[in-house]
């Protein structure tokens, strides 16, 4: 009975790198019928060898004698991958991840398009921050191996179009420009997949935002590369800007001066002091 259990095991673990099992899953690895499969995951929770991390999604569980069967997931990039479906890890994680900023968030990051019902949740231990974007929105640009399991994510471009679209989902306006400044100094910073997220995904606040942090920051900008990446992302910018006004911050209620330049209420101050 208990090898028989163990081969079950062991076949859910070779069928999924990540130890993360669906009854989807299940029915591949086992030959058999998605009910079936979801009985039988949850006859293997109630005896301990699976981990019930939320209804329908389970957890391998470390078996000594099995090689196959891979110990408790460590990253909450794969499980996400699994659980929101489809889904990006974008916002402060991929920011994180790209090094544009040293700012630690406790919450995992994600953009999907599941049918999930709050903003924020913890499965597995694992924190997670949600945002419910169409199914078309969902796809990040890029993808990096997180151990053996590839994980769709945003690119360090698209990351920042997402931070102007939604400031929030960066941590605010005073994080997005501490991850432009860092941008324009990395030497893989490339301006021309800056220009083409900002038209497949941006819109015109997106523009204005980075735009007008950009002349910012160039303001008093040393270094002589980032000084013209920046004057570029503005002039790249000023090309995609739109008619109307909107708040710098939207997160904040208060309007601040109008930059009629800009079309923004700069309801918050840029502060060069927080990425020198």
């Amino acid at each position: 009975m208990i090898s028989g259990v163990k081969d079950e095991i062991a076949k859910l673990a070779r069928a999924e790198a990540t130890g993360i099992i669906t009854a989807d899953v299940a029915a591949r690895a086992w030959a058999t019928d998605r009910n079936a499969a979801s009985r039988r995951l949850a006859a293997l929770a109630r005896g301990g060898w699976l981990r019930r991390l939320q209804r329908g999604t389970y957890e391998v569980a470390a078996l000594e004698s099995s090689s196959d069967v891979p110990a408790s997931y460590e990253d909450p990039w794969a499980l996400a991958g699994v659980l929101f479906a489809p889904c990006y890890i974008g916002g402060w994680s991929a920011a994180e991840h790209w090094g544009l900023t040293e700012q630690l968030f406790r919450e995992t990051f994600v953009i999907t398009a599941a049918h999930v019902r709050t903003t924020r949740t913890v499965v597995g231990g694992a924190a997670f921050r949600l945002a419910r974007v169409t199914p078309e929105k969902a796809r990040g640009d890029s993808s990096v191996w997180r151990r053996t399991t590839r994980v769709a994510c945003s690119s360090p471009e698209r990351t920042l179009v997402d931070g102007a679209n939604i400031p929030s989902w960066v941590g605010g306006v005073r994080h997005l420009t501490d991850i432009l400044a860092r941008y324009v100094e990395l030497p893989s910073r490339n301006l021309e997949a800056l220009g083409t997220a900002l038209k497949e995904v941006g819109r015109g606040a997106a523009a204005k935002r980075l735009g007008f942090i950009a002349e910012e920051l160039a303001v008093g900008e040393r270094d002589a590369e980032a000084h013209a990446a920046l004057l570029a992302v503005r002039d790249m910018a000023l090309s995609f800007r739109t008619s109307g006004v909107v708040r710098l911050d939207p997160a904040v209620s208060r309007h601040g001066p109008m930059n009629t330049h800009w079309g923004l209420w700069v309801n918050v101050r840029v502060a060069r002091e927080a990425h020198s």
